[in-house]
């Protein structure tokens, strides 16, 4: 999930290209700093560093006590300095261009009433980013604010905490787990502050996606006299396209992990099989949308 999270940053920078017309396609492919196509994605990671920091940071006299408050603090400077970076990037880039909203309010020339400047990027993904990815919000935002706690309305939910070993780290007040390993849970404590760092860079993979499908629209700046689709950068949808190319690849890493465990957890009595499947279904349109 780490890896997913800063892949992200790393991808569009490595794998930029100038924007050109697709003429087949009739839309424009490729990228522009100056074009305001990495405004999205910069300002959302600023904030995902922010929280980084923010979770290193409650955590260092765990982390002193262990030895390693040296390296957590660097990861918290580095991660606000990137931070910063990317936040006065933005604002500067801004105030040099003057940049104003003036997205056009109807569909260009050629155009479906769908690909309008003010529609989503694109639907399918949008639906399936809320169906897939806000299941794994709804869990991973209990492993990070309530480690331990069972969600009733989740299928199977205790025999995942006990298979994951959340039990030992954060068992439940007044319940059979809290007897058992009430004692002993402040020995796991590293493992509670990794099951809560993977929670939170799978919470900031999923606030990534819900940006560039629902956060803001295609776009329709003019980039020439003519009112034709051609004239015409969609600039929200290159946005989106640049977070879903590497959160595809996220899925794709996230999908083999799940896939590396599913045998121990069916030992364990917890079916991966439809895990796989949501998180297949979402990395196969990420990629499609992402790369076509």
């Amino acid at each position: 999930a780490g890896l997913a999270y800063h892949t992200t940053k790393i991808w569009p920078v490595i794998f930029q290209s100038s924007p050109t017309l697709d003429a087949k396609r009739m839309r424009f492919r490729g990228s522009s700093w100056g074009g305001g196509h990495y405004d999205g994605l910069l300002l959302l990671t600023a904030f995902g560093n922010a929280c980084l920091a923010a979770f290193y940071g409650s955590r260092l006299d765990e982390l002193r006590d262990a030895g390693a408050a040296g390296l957590a603090a660097a990861y918290v400077v580095a991660s606000l300095l990137e931070a910063a970076v990317f936040v006065s990037y933005v604002a500067g880039r801004r105030l040099r261009s003057g940049e104003r909203r003036g997205d056009e309010t109807r569909p260009a020339a050629g155009g479906s009433p769908l690909d309008g400047p003010r529609s989503l990027p694109s639907r399918i993904v949008a639906r399936t980013v809320l169906i897939v990815s806000s299941s794994i919000a709804l869990v991973a935002g209990r492993d990070l604010l309530l480690p331990g706690r069972i969600i009733t309305f989740v299928p199977r939910d205790d025999i995942y905490l006990e298979w994951t070993g959340a039990f030992l780290h954060s068992p439940p007040p007044d319940t059979v787990e809290s007897d058992e390993h009430g004692m002993e849970a402040p020995l796991f404590a590293g493992d509670k502050l990794v099951a809560q760092l993977c929670a939170l860079y799978l919470l900031l993979c999923c606030l990534l996606k819900f940006a560039s499908a629902l956060f803001w629209s295609r776009g329709g700046r003019r980039m020439g006299s003519s009112g034709s689709f051609q004239s015409v950068d969609r600039g929200g949808y290159v946005a989106s396209r640049m977070i879903w190319k590497a959160q595809g690849f996220g899925n794709m890493m996230v999908l083999g992990i799940l896939r590396l465990f599913a045998p121990a957890a069916g030992s364990a009595s917890l079916d991966l099989r439809w895990h796989l499947m949501l998180v297949a279904y979402e990395m196969l349109i990420l990629l499609l949308y992402g790369f076509c």
